[in-house]
């Protein structure tokens, strides 16, 4: 990987720790941005650089999939999910969309900057 790359992986996870220690505000949802966050982040790298999906990337999939129970907590996932690839430069969201089906799940809904999460 060259210099560029390294200095795009150091931003992606500088913005990706910020993003952890800004306060969210919970209002009835199990789940948190914190949670979404700290699971996904072993994606970001097929996401940006594509080749091979992670084990632990499918493992935070998984797990997210399990603790999503009601419609607050999937929307919240999916809101925390388009927040956070807003802040990742270079994501590919074609490859962050084969990333479920790599791993053996599926997704409800396309991930994209505009994906409505209320629905």
């Amino acid at each position: 990987m060259g210099r560029s790359g390294k200095a795009k992986v150091g931003l992606m996870m500088l913005l990706l720790t910020v993003s952890m220690l800004v306060p969210r505000h919970r209002v009835g949802a199990a789940i948190t941005c914190e949670q979404v966050t700290y699971l996904l982040i072993p994606c970001i790298s097929y996401g940006v650089f594509g080749g091979t999906v992670a084990p632990s990337c499918c493992t935070g999939i998984k797990t997210l999939d399990a603790a999503a129970k009601t419609t607050e907590d999937r929307r919240k996932k999916c809101n925390c999910i388009k927040e956070g690839a807003a802040k990742i430069p270079g994501l590919n969201y074609d490859r962050v969309n084969e990333i479920p089906a790599k791993c053996g799940t599926t997704c409800p809904y396309k991930v994209t900057p505009d994906v409505d999460c209320s629905k």
